[in-house]
Protein backbone atom coordinates (compact mmCIF):
# COMPACT_ATOMS: atom_id res chain seq x y z
CA UNK A 1 0.00 0.00 0.00
CA UNK A 2 1.52 3.24 -0.93
CA UNK A 3 2.45 5.42 1.94
CA UNK A 4 0.37 8.81 2.06
CA UNK A 5 3.24 11.60 2.16
CA UNK A 6 1.46 13.63 4.45
CA UNK A 7 1.82 11.31 7.22
CA UNK A 8 5.56 10.60 6.15
CA UNK A 9 6.53 14.44 6.43
CA UNK A 10 3.93 14.35 9.49
CA UNK A 11 1.78 17.45 8.36
CA UNK A 12 -1.59 17.90 7.58
CA UNK A 13 -3.04 18.39 4.14
CA UNK A 14 -3.94 22.14 5.16
CA UNK A 15 -0.07 22.66 6.09
CA UNK A 16 1.67 25.51 4.26
CA UNK A 17 4.98 25.92 2.17
CA UNK A 18 7.01 26.73 5.33
CA UNK A 19 5.08 24.31 7.04
CA UNK A 20 6.38 21.30 4.66
CA UNK A 21 9.52 22.74 4.59
CA UNK A 22 10.07 22.57 8.10
CA UNK A 23 8.79 19.29 8.55
CA UNK A 24 11.35 18.08 5.59
CA UNK A 25 14.43 19.96 7.42
CA UNK A 26 14.06 18.36 10.06
CA UNK A 27 13.08 14.60 9.33
CA UNK A 28 16.11 15.08 6.70
CA UNK A 29 18.40 16.24 9.10
CA UNK A 30 17.21 12.72 11.63
CA UNK A 31 17.47 10.57 8.83
CA UNK A 32 20.52 11.78 6.74
CA UNK A 33 22.23 8.92 6.40
CA UNK A 34 25.75 10.10 6.93
CA UNK A 35 24.26 10.97 10.80
CA UNK A 36 22.21 8.37 10.99
CA UNK A 37 23.41 5.01 10.85
CA UNK A 38 20.11 2.56 11.68
CA UNK A 39 19.64 0.08 9.29
CA UNK A 40 16.15 2.02 7.94
CA UNK A 41 17.75 5.35 7.57
CA UNK A 42 18.54 5.10 3.59
CA UNK A 43 14.94 3.89 2.82
CA UNK A 44 13.26 6.50 5.94
CA UNK A 45 15.36 9.31 3.67
CA UNK A 46 13.83 8.44 0.58
CA UNK A 47 11.11 8.31 1.72
CA UNK A 48 11.33 11.84 2.81
CA UNK A 49 12.93 13.33 -0.01
CA UNK A 50 10.00 11.90 -2.27
CA UNK A 51 7.39 13.01 -0.31
CA UNK A 52 9.01 16.50 -0.09
CA UNK A 53 9.66 16.47 -3.95
CA UNK A 54 5.67 16.18 -4.62
CA UNK A 55 4.18 18.21 -1.71
CA UNK A 56 6.75 21.32 -2.41
CA UNK A 57 5.85 21.46 -5.60
CA UNK A 58 2.02 22.87 -6.35
CA UNK A 59 1.13 21.15 -9.71
CA UNK A 60 2.21 17.66 -8.03
CA UNK A 61 0.71 18.42 -4.73
CA UNK A 62 -2.63 19.20 -6.51
CA UNK A 63 -2.53 16.04 -8.91
CA UNK A 64 -1.39 14.11 -5.54
CA UNK A 65 -4.44 15.50 -3.42
CA UNK A 66 -7.09 14.51 -6.68
CA UNK A 67 -5.51 11.05 -7.02
CA UNK A 68 -4.87 9.87 -3.87
CA UNK A 69 -1.70 8.02 -2.56
CA UNK A 70 -2.53 4.71 -4.59
CA UNK A 71 -3.58 6.27 -7.94
CA UNK A 72 -0.83 8.69 -7.86
CA UNK A 73 1.64 6.58 -7.99
CA UNK A 74 0.42 4.25 -10.42
CA UNK A 75 0.28 7.51 -12.56
CA UNK A 76 3.57 8.48 -12.04
CA UNK A 77 6.80 7.04 -12.10
CA UNK A 78 9.65 7.96 -9.54
CA UNK A 79 11.24 9.60 -13.00
CA UNK A 80 8.36 11.83 -12.99
CA UNK A 81 8.35 12.51 -8.94
CA UNK A 82 11.69 13.85 -9.30
CA UNK A 83 11.99 15.79 -12.32
CA UNK A 84 12.76 18.85 -11.75
CA UNK A 85 13.66 18.62 -7.96
CA UNK A 86 17.61 19.74 -7.54
CA UNK A 87 18.84 17.93 -4.72
CA UNK A 88 21.97 20.35 -4.43
CA UNK A 89 19.83 23.10 -4.59
CA UNK A 90 17.77 22.44 -2.42
CA UNK A 91 19.92 20.73 0.50
CA UNK A 92 21.77 23.86 0.39
CA UNK A 93 18.89 26.90 0.70
CA UNK A 94 17.87 24.85 4.07
CA UNK A 95 21.46 25.30 5.33
CA UNK A 96 22.66 21.79 4.93
CA UNK A 97 26.50 22.18 4.31
CA UNK A 98 27.80 19.17 2.05
CA UNK A 99 31.13 17.63 2.49
CA UNK A 100 31.80 19.84 5.61
CA UNK A 101 30.78 17.83 8.91
CA UNK A 102 30.61 14.15 7.36
CA UNK A 103 27.87 15.08 4.71
CA UNK A 104 28.84 13.41 1.04
CA UNK A 105 28.09 15.22 -1.69
CA UNK A 106 24.42 14.95 -3.30
CA UNK A 107 25.47 13.31 -6.04
CA UNK A 108 26.46 10.23 -4.12
CA UNK A 109 23.86 10.76 -2.06
CA UNK A 110 21.54 10.50 -4.61
CA UNK A 111 23.06 7.67 -6.74
CA UNK A 112 23.13 5.44 -3.62
CA UNK A 113 20.16 6.13 -3.03
CA UNK A 114 18.47 5.67 -6.69
CA UNK A 115 21.20 4.38 -8.33
CA UNK A 116 23.53 5.81 -10.49
CA UNK A 117 22.17 3.90 -13.63
CA UNK A 118 18.92 5.14 -13.01
CA UNK A 119 20.17 9.19 -12.50
CA UNK A 120 21.62 8.71 -16.33
CA UNK A 121 18.27 7.19 -17.67
CA UNK A 122 16.66 10.46 -15.88
CA UNK A 123 19.09 12.51 -17.51
CA UNK A 124 18.85 10.47 -21.11
CA UNK A 125 15.41 10.29 -21.61
CA UNK A 126 13.30 12.44 -23.87
CA UNK A 127 11.73 15.76 -22.95
CA UNK A 128 8.16 16.03 -21.83
CA UNK A 129 5.66 18.02 -24.03
CA UNK A 130 2.05 19.88 -23.08
CA UNK A 131 -0.90 19.79 -24.93
CA UNK A 132 -3.92 22.08 -23.94
CA UNK A 133 -7.62 20.37 -24.15
CA UNK A 134 -10.86 21.84 -23.25
CA UNK A 135 -14.30 20.13 -22.77
CA UNK A 136 -17.58 20.78 -21.89
CA UNK A 137 -19.39 19.64 -18.62
CA UNK A 138 -21.01 16.91 -20.08
CA UNK A 139 -17.61 15.12 -21.63
CA UNK A 140 -16.28 15.91 -18.17
CA UNK A 141 -18.84 14.14 -16.35
CA UNK A 142 -19.07 11.00 -19.16
CA UNK A 143 -15.67 10.82 -19.96
CA UNK A 144 -14.30 11.19 -23.53
CA UNK A 145 -11.77 10.87 -26.25
CA UNK A 146 -10.20 14.12 -27.83
CA UNK A 147 -8.00 13.99 -30.98
CA UNK A 148 -5.11 16.38 -30.36
CA UNK A 149 -2.30 17.33 -32.78
CA UNK A 150 1.50 16.82 -31.59
CA UNK A 151 4.60 18.18 -33.08
CA UNK A 152 7.43 16.44 -31.57
CA UNK A 153 10.38 13.81 -31.97
CA UNK A 154 10.18 10.66 -32.56
CA UNK A 155 12.78 7.90 -33.09
CA UNK A 156 14.42 7.72 -36.69
CA UNK A 157 12.25 4.90 -38.66
CA UNK A 158 14.96 4.24 -41.11
CA UNK A 159 17.54 3.12 -37.85
CA UNK A 160 14.95 2.75 -34.70
CA UNK A 161 16.51 5.31 -33.09
CA UNK A 162 20.31 4.54 -32.68
CA UNK A 163 21.36 6.44 -35.14
CA UNK A 164 23.94 4.06 -37.05
CA UNK A 165 23.36 3.06 -40.14
CA UNK A 166 22.99 -0.96 -40.60
CA UNK A 167 21.93 -0.49 -36.46
CA UNK A 168 25.20 -1.29 -35.60
CA UNK A 169 26.28 0.80 -32.55
CA UNK A 170 30.01 0.68 -30.65
CA UNK A 171 31.51 2.15 -27.59
CA UNK A 172 31.72 6.03 -27.12
CA UNK A 173 35.67 6.72 -27.08
CA UNK A 174 35.44 9.86 -25.11
CA UNK A 175 33.72 8.52 -22.11
CA UNK A 176 34.47 4.61 -22.61
CA UNK A 177 30.97 4.05 -22.62
CA UNK A 178 30.44 5.10 -19.26
CA UNK A 179 28.34 8.34 -20.35
CA UNK A 180 30.02 10.94 -18.28
CA UNK A 181 32.91 12.95 -18.50
CA UNK A 182 35.08 13.91 -15.77
CA UNK A 183 36.82 17.55 -15.70
CA UNK A 184 39.21 18.60 -12.75
CA UNK A 185 40.14 22.70 -12.18
CA UNK A 186 42.42 23.98 -10.12
CA UNK A 187 41.02 26.98 -8.11
CA UNK A 188 42.10 28.52 -5.33
CA UNK A 189 40.09 26.65 -2.92
CA UNK A 190 41.64 23.48 -4.18
CA UNK A 191 41.42 21.01 -7.01
CA UNK A 192 37.53 20.91 -8.01
CA UNK A 193 36.21 18.07 -10.44
CA UNK A 194 32.81 17.90 -12.28
CA UNK A 195 30.81 15.10 -14.10
CA UNK A 196 28.64 16.15 -16.54
CA UNK A 197 26.79 14.10 -19.43
CA UNK A 198 28.76 12.76 -22.40
CA UNK A 199 28.72 15.77 -24.99
CA UNK A 200 29.81 12.93 -27.86
CA UNK A 201 27.23 10.35 -27.13
CA UNK A 202 24.90 12.22 -25.15
CA UNK A 203 25.00 10.01 -21.85
CA UNK A 204 24.36 6.84 -23.94
CA UNK A 205 28.00 5.24 -23.67
CA UNK A 206 27.24 4.48 -27.58
CA UNK A 207 28.09 6.31 -30.68
CA UNK A 208 27.02 4.78 -34.26
CA UNK A 209 30.06 3.44 -36.18
CA UNK A 210 28.26 5.03 -38.87
CA UNK A 211 25.68 7.94 -38.83
CA UNK A 212 22.78 7.10 -40.42
CA UNK A 213 21.70 8.81 -43.64
CA UNK A 214 18.03 9.88 -43.06
CA UNK A 215 18.87 11.45 -39.43
CA UNK A 216 22.26 12.59 -39.89
CA UNK A 217 23.24 10.36 -36.94
CA UNK A 218 20.71 11.95 -34.42
CA UNK A 219 18.51 9.11 -34.76
CA UNK A 220 15.31 11.47 -34.27
CA UNK A 221 12.65 12.42 -36.95
CA UNK A 222 10.17 15.25 -36.49
CA UNK A 223 6.70 14.48 -36.50
CA UNK A 224 3.22 15.85 -36.94
CA UNK A 225 0.48 13.87 -35.32
CA UNK A 226 -3.16 13.37 -34.77
CA UNK A 227 -3.64 11.12 -31.60
CA UNK A 228 -6.37 10.19 -29.83
CA UNK A 229 -6.24 10.77 -25.65
CA UNK A 230 -8.43 9.38 -23.48
CA UNK A 231 -9.91 11.29 -21.22
CA UNK A 232 -11.35 9.84 -17.51
CA UNK A 233 -14.66 11.00 -16.38
CA UNK A 234 -14.73 13.52 -13.65
CA UNK A 235 -11.66 15.73 -14.45
CA UNK A 236 -11.63 18.92 -13.52
CA UNK A 237 -10.10 22.51 -14.69
CA UNK A 238 -6.50 22.78 -13.14
CA UNK A 239 -5.99 18.82 -13.38
CA UNK A 240 -3.37 17.72 -15.83
CA UNK A 241 -3.08 14.21 -17.14
CA UNK A 242 -0.11 12.32 -18.23
CA UNK A 243 0.23 9.68 -21.16
CA UNK A 244 3.15 7.65 -20.92
CA UNK A 245 5.83 7.99 -23.69
CA UNK A 246 4.19 10.05 -25.89
CA UNK A 247 6.65 13.11 -25.60
CA UNK A 248 10.04 14.05 -27.53
CA UNK A 249 12.49 10.70 -28.43
CA UNK A 250 16.22 10.27 -26.90
CA UNK A 251 18.51 8.29 -26.55
CA UNK A 252 17.21 7.11 -22.94
CA UNK A 253 13.52 6.69 -24.13
CA UNK A 254 10.75 8.79 -25.03
CA UNK A 255 9.67 11.34 -22.51
CA UNK A 256 5.91 12.11 -21.33
CA UNK A 257 2.74 14.13 -22.86
CA UNK A 258 1.08 15.99 -20.37
CA UNK A 259 -2.51 17.41 -21.26
CA UNK A 260 -3.79 19.83 -18.91
CA UNK A 261 -7.67 20.34 -18.99
CA UNK A 262 -9.85 23.11 -18.66
CA UNK A 263 -13.40 22.86 -18.38
CA UNK A 264 -15.84 25.03 -19.97
CA UNK A 265 -18.41 27.22 -18.18
CA UNK A 266 -21.87 25.80 -18.28
CA UNK A 267 -25.14 28.27 -18.20
CA UNK A 268 -27.06 25.64 -16.51
CA UNK A 269 -25.11 24.56 -13.92
CA UNK A 270 -22.14 26.33 -11.14
CA UNK A 271 -19.46 23.61 -10.53
CA UNK A 272 -18.23 23.22 -6.92
CA UNK A 273 -16.23 20.29 -6.88
CA UNK A 274 -17.99 17.10 -7.71
CA UNK A 275 -21.13 19.07 -6.86
CA UNK A 276 -23.41 21.03 -9.24
CA UNK A 277 -25.45 24.06 -8.76
CA UNK A 278 -28.63 25.18 -10.55
CA UNK A 279 -31.43 27.30 -9.96
CA UNK A 280 -35.33 26.68 -10.87
CA UNK A 281 -38.21 29.40 -11.18
CA UNK A 282 -41.33 28.69 -11.49
CA UNK A 283 -44.57 30.63 -11.02
CA UNK A 284 -45.58 32.14 -7.39
CA UNK A 285 -48.76 30.00 -7.12
CA UNK A 286 -46.82 26.65 -6.60
CA UNK A 287 -45.52 28.37 -3.10
CA UNK A 288 -49.22 27.89 -2.48
CA UNK A 289 -51.00 25.18 -3.98
CA UNK A 290 -47.46 22.89 -4.55
CA UNK A 291 -47.35 20.64 -7.63
CA UNK A 292 -45.17 18.48 -9.80
CA UNK A 293 -42.31 19.94 -11.50
CA UNK A 294 -39.53 18.92 -13.97
CA UNK A 295 -35.84 19.75 -13.27
CA UNK A 296 -32.78 18.83 -15.52
CA UNK A 297 -30.01 17.22 -14.69
CA UNK A 298 -26.97 16.05 -17.16
CA UNK A 299 -28.34 13.11 -17.19
CA UNK A 300 -31.67 13.77 -17.73
CA UNK A 301 -35.17 14.95 -16.19
CA UNK A 302 -36.20 14.40 -12.63
CA UNK A 303 -39.83 15.29 -11.26
CA UNK A 304 -40.07 16.54 -7.92
CA UNK A 305 -42.70 17.72 -5.67
CA UNK A 306 -43.03 21.09 -4.48
CA UNK A 307 -44.68 20.79 -1.06
CA UNK A 308 -47.17 23.79 -0.32
CA UNK A 309 -46.14 26.34 1.54
CA UNK A 310 -42.69 26.01 0.13
CA UNK A 311 -40.43 29.36 1.10
CA UNK A 312 -38.38 31.37 -1.98
CA UNK A 313 -35.03 30.25 -2.20
CA UNK A 314 -35.88 26.74 -0.67
CA UNK A 315 -32.60 24.12 -1.83
CA UNK A 316 -33.49 21.19 -3.18
CA UNK A 317 -30.86 18.31 -2.68
CA UNK A 318 -30.78 15.70 -5.80
CA UNK A 319 -28.62 12.41 -4.55
CA UNK A 320 -26.02 11.28 -6.94
CA UNK A 321 -26.93 13.74 -10.13
CA UNK A 322 -23.68 15.54 -9.60
CA UNK A 323 -20.28 15.30 -11.51
CA UNK A 324 -18.75 11.76 -11.14
CA UNK A 325 -15.71 11.36 -8.63
CA UNK A 326 -12.36 11.22 -10.26
CA UNK A 327 -10.70 7.73 -10.65
CA UNK A 328 -12.87 6.64 -7.88
CA UNK A 329 -16.39 5.42 -7.72
CA UNK A 330 -19.62 7.48 -6.81
CA UNK A 331 -20.92 10.95 -7.73
CA UNK A 332 -22.06 14.12 -6.36
CA UNK A 333 -25.15 15.66 -5.69
CA UNK A 334 -27.28 18.20 -7.68
CA UNK A 335 -28.42 21.37 -5.17
CA UNK A 336 -31.03 23.02 -7.33
CA UNK A 337 -32.55 26.51 -5.45
CA UNK A 338 -36.15 26.84 -5.65
CA UNK A 339 -37.32 30.42 -6.94
CA UNK A 340 -40.82 31.77 -6.97
CA UNK A 341 -41.82 34.38 -9.73
CA UNK A 342 -44.44 36.95 -9.21
CA UNK A 343 -45.91 37.90 -12.39
CA UNK A 344 -45.10 41.90 -13.43
CA UNK A 345 -48.70 42.58 -14.64
CA UNK A 346 -52.12 40.95 -14.19
CA UNK A 347 -55.59 41.04 -15.57
CA UNK A 348 -58.65 42.62 -13.88
CA UNK A 349 -59.91 39.08 -13.07
CA UNK A 350 -56.20 37.93 -11.82
CA UNK A 351 -56.20 41.04 -9.59
CA UNK A 352 -59.75 40.43 -8.25
CA UNK A 353 -59.18 36.92 -7.47
CA UNK A 354 -55.85 37.94 -5.42
CA UNK A 355 -57.94 40.99 -3.64
CA UNK A 356 -60.97 38.10 -2.59
CA UNK A 357 -57.94 36.15 -1.34
CA UNK A 358 -56.42 38.92 0.37
CA UNK A 359 -59.23 40.15 2.28
CA UNK A 360 -60.51 36.59 3.13
CA UNK A 361 -56.57 36.20 4.81
CA UNK A 362 -57.64 39.35 6.61
CA UNK A 363 -60.66 38.51 7.79
CA UNK A 364 -59.42 35.42 9.21
CA UNK A 365 -56.05 36.58 10.62
CA UNK A 366 -55.48 38.29 13.71
CA UNK A 367 -52.25 39.37 12.97
CA UNK A 368 -51.81 43.32 11.97
CA UNK A 369 -48.58 44.19 9.90
CA UNK A 370 -47.02 47.55 10.03
CA UNK A 371 -44.91 49.21 8.34
CA UNK A 372 -42.08 51.44 9.34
Amino acid sequence: MARDYYQVLGISKTSSEDEIKQAFRKLAMQYHPDRNKSPDAEEKFKEINEAYAVLSDPQKRKQYDAYGPEQFNQHYSEQDIFRGFDFDQIFRDMGFNFNVGGFGSTDDLFDNLFGSQGRRQRQESGGDILARVSLTLEEAASGTVKKIELNHIKACEHCSGTGAEGSKVIRCSQCNGTGQVRATQRTPFGVMQTITICPRCGGSGTVPEKACRYCNGTGTQQAHEKVDINIPKGVDSGMRLRVKGMGDYANGGMGNLYVDITVQKDKRFERDGDSLYSELHMPFYYSILGGKVTIGTLYGKNEIDIEAGMQNGTAITLKGKGMPHFNRSGYGDQITTIYFDFPKRVTAEQKELIKRFAESEEKDSKKKFWTF
